[in-house]
């Protein structure tokens, strides 16, 4: 298959060469004829095709020596003894998705935190292959709620339907898995938390668990006081739109153990691990 690959690699280059022969037959001045001007056209084409690629190919090596930088920190206090060479197939992938959101500092620490654990012979086992892939699936806002949820371990959402008084006629819902997270954890956009939990729930970090509450039900009072719950949380409104009543339904969410181990390997930021209540 080389064999042939190079012989048709030479064939190009004779054609390319009788092309250029024709179109510059005197002095080097193109000749105005069709060939001449594929000529002159198609390597400015082609170099304007590849000069983003170019631009990231140079400024991906100023990103592997920051990347170096970021590694030294992270491993400063770990013995030179216990460092390793990492798995390629983990730290090829990372090093080439971490110089894409170098200037994204969420993400970034993300990828840097995985590579450093993926040098240290004591935790370099519970890094796990899949690590990569979701960190690339992440929004930066996705990985600020997920920091929270590394400290909290469970936390309460509600839901709004509204509904018929018969309930064979079935409701709608109005709001899903409301939470306040996004704000408390300083996320971007405060009120996509359902898309995040989502997300999070699809890459196996989250899992809901809509059967089980807490016991202690001030924990749904400050999402109940948010002004864009509240705003629906009202008969007068439900029937408004055609319905009985509307009703608040309280569930949690929960870090997997996946996930809790996605989070140990690649979130550095240690906060105070507040006890969760008693679950119902």
């Amino acid at each position: 298959m080389n064999g042939e690959a190079d012989q048709t690699l030479e064939m190009l280059k004779d054609a390319v060469k009788e092309i250029a022969r024709d179109a510059y037959a005197d002095g080097g001045k193109p000749v105005v004829k069709p060939t001449g001007e594929l000529v002159g056209l198609l390597p400015r084409a082609i170099k304007a095709a590849l000069a983003p690629l170019e631009k990231w190919v140079l400024q991906r090596e100023y990103n592997i020596a920051e990347t170096k930088k970021l590694l030294e920190e992270k491993l400063q206090n770990a013995p030179p003894e216990l460092i390793q060479p990492p798995e390629a197939h983990i730290a090829v992938p990372a090093l080439q998705y971490i110089s894409y959101c170098m200037d994204n500092e969420e993400l970034r620490d993300m990828y840097a935190n995985l590579l450093a654990n993926s040098m240290n012979s004591v935790v370099k086992n519970g890094v796990h292959p899949g690590f990569v892939e979701i960190i690339k699936q992440l929004s930066p806002d996705e990985a600020k709620f997920l920091k929270y949820m590394r400290a909290h371990k469970v936390i309460p959402t509600i839901s709004l339907r509204y509904e018929y008084n018969d309930v064979s006629k079935g409701g709608i819902d109005i709001i899903k898995e409301f939470t306040t997270v996004p704000m408390l954890a300083g996320c971007e956009h405060v009120y996509s938390g359902e898309q995040y939990i989502d997300n999070l729930v699809r890459l196996g970090l989250l899992e809901r668990q809509p059967g089980n509450a807490f016991i202690d039900k001030t924990l749904y009072e400050p999402l109940k006081r948010d002004s864009v719950f509240s705003h629906q949380n009202n008969n007068e409104d439900a029937k408004r739109n055609g319905y009985d009543k509307c009703t608040v339904a309280e569930h949690i969410v929960r870090l997997t153990a996946f996930g809790e181990q996605f989070c140990n390997i690649c979130l550095s930021t240690t906060q105070v691990i507040i006890a969760n209540s008693q679950i119902e």
